[in-house]
């Protein structure tokens, strides 16, 4: 059932910025100035997340205009290569790449707001946010579109006062800036880069956004291929700029190891009563991330529902598939007051980074498979975005298994599972 188109280029736009913009930029800076110590080795950092980002974009939006179906990797995966494959990305994407994520982003928000406005307790927050978000998106998609591009156009709005306030003002940070080239890309080479690469790499989550609901844009295939690459370029500058000011505002001593980084900031740019307020703002931001996951997240067991009898409640009776947004929300809610939520998360990155590296080693399948098939948008410089991509993605998956062979294998081990189970759930539709 083809589902209406009400929303445009601007809100796919919308849901792929709010989708990246979370919780990763917001906390994970103290951990990279262990092993980082100056300015230029943070921002190349960042700007080389941003490509790699930039590279899978580039062949999603070839993908997509190909295959211009809802569900994400879970229509692209069965179409592709196998529906066991395609069974597996939507089970990976409806638990870890949505359900998790919600949770974590809700959290984050919970723990802004509890610095902002003493006495909160940082679960309830989360949970009421996880609410809040589900009710506005259960409406209709033309809700769903407005209310995303009020919030990110909101988050984007306080980012950028808070990057002009951060270089207007005299801040407090003591981190070299000036770049010394033998001492810099020694560092790019060390262990401490390749942990941090994996941080920022998680922080760009979400670039792929606007392929969950591909049906409900209007010109599905030129709205992707803007939403996938404006989204991220924009995404990767507001990245560098975001982390420039922080450490611009405070000195490394009291951002290292820390969390909350942007509250360290603001407290120590503007002082502590300020910084209550800027961290409530901070708040209201992350609650357009929490509602871009919770817009995208059921469309692909929406989709699912669609093709799978065994998933058939699932598939939307309308625009809004109300079943696969209710399990989003509750997994989120005991995810949120449940243990081992980081666990979670880390054991089902790898099964995660795996399917989307088969969705941009489709792309490079689909021109020997199917060289004569229209691609109304093509990859620029093709080979080198699906190599440079699939290159990071091996790292990355490598790097893990050397680090963390438990849980690396833990994540493969869902993934298979979910391959697997594919073939009963077959003969229980026949």
């Amino acid at each position: 059932m083809s589902q209406p188109t009400h929303a445009g280029a601007f809100a796919a736009t919308a849901l792929v910025v709010a989708s990246m913009v979370g919780v990763g930029v917001f906390t994970s800076l103290g951990f990279q100035l262990f092993d980082l110590n100056s300015g230029p080795q943070i921002l190349f950092l960042w700007a080389l997340g941003g490509l790699i980002a930039l590279c899978g974009a580039f062949c999603y939006a070839e993908v997509a205009a190909m295959l211009p179906r809802s569900g994400g990797e879970y229509h692209f995966l069965r179409s592709i290569y196998h529906p066991s494959l395609g069974f597996m990305a939507g089970m990976l994407s409806a638990f870890a790449g949505f359900s998790a994520p919600t949770a974590i982003t809700a959290l984050a928000f919970g723990e802004y707001l509890h610095k902002a406005i003493g006495g909160i307790p940082v679960q309830h927050a989360a949970a009421g946010v996880i609410l809040l978000g589900t009710a506005a998106h259960a409406v209709s998609t033309k809700t769903s579109a407005r209310v995303q591009v009020a919030a990110t156009g909101l988050k984007l709005l306080l980012i950028l006062i808070f990057i002009g306030a951060a270089w207007t003002m005299e801040g407090k940070g003591d981190i070299r800036w000036t770049p010394d080239f033998k001492i810099d890309s020694l560092a790019v080479l060390t262990p401490g880069f390749a942990v941090a690469l994996l941080y920022v790499t998680y922080s760009y989550t979400g670039w792929n956004a606007a392929v969950y609901g591909l049906e409900e844009w209007n010109d599905p295939q030129k709205t992707v291929r803007r939403a996938l690459l404006w989204g991220t370029v924009l995404v990767a500058v507001l990245y560098v700029g975001l982390n420039a000011s922080f450490l611009h505002s405070a000195p490394v001593a009291d951002l290292k190891g820390q969390e909350a980084v942007g509250h360290i900031a603001a407290t120590s740019l503007f002082g502590g009563e300020a910084a209550r307020m800027v961290s409530g703002l901070f708040a209201l931001g992350l609650f357009a991330s929490a509602s871009a996951l919770l817009w995208a997240g059921p469309r692909v067991l929406g989709a699912m529902g669609r093709n799978m009898r065994s998933l058939s409640f699932f598939a939307p009776r309308k625009d809004v598939p109300h079943l696969a947004l209710l399990f989003q929300m509750i997994v989120a809610l005991v995810l949120v007051y449940a243990a081992g939520l980081r666990d979670l998360m880390e054991a089902t990155q790898i099964g995660l980074t795996l399917s989307t590296s088969l969705v941009v080693a489709g792309s490079m399948v689909m021109r020997i498979r199917a060289p004569e098939l229209p691609r109304p948008v093509k990859i620029p410089f093709y080979p080198l975005p699906p190599l440079i991509f699939l290159t990071m993605a091996g790292f990355v998956i490598v790097y893990s298994a050397i680090q963390n062979p438990k849980t690396t294998l833990a994540g493969a081990g869902v993934a298979i599972f979910f391959a697997v189970v594919w073939f009963p759930l077959k003969l229980f539709r026949r």
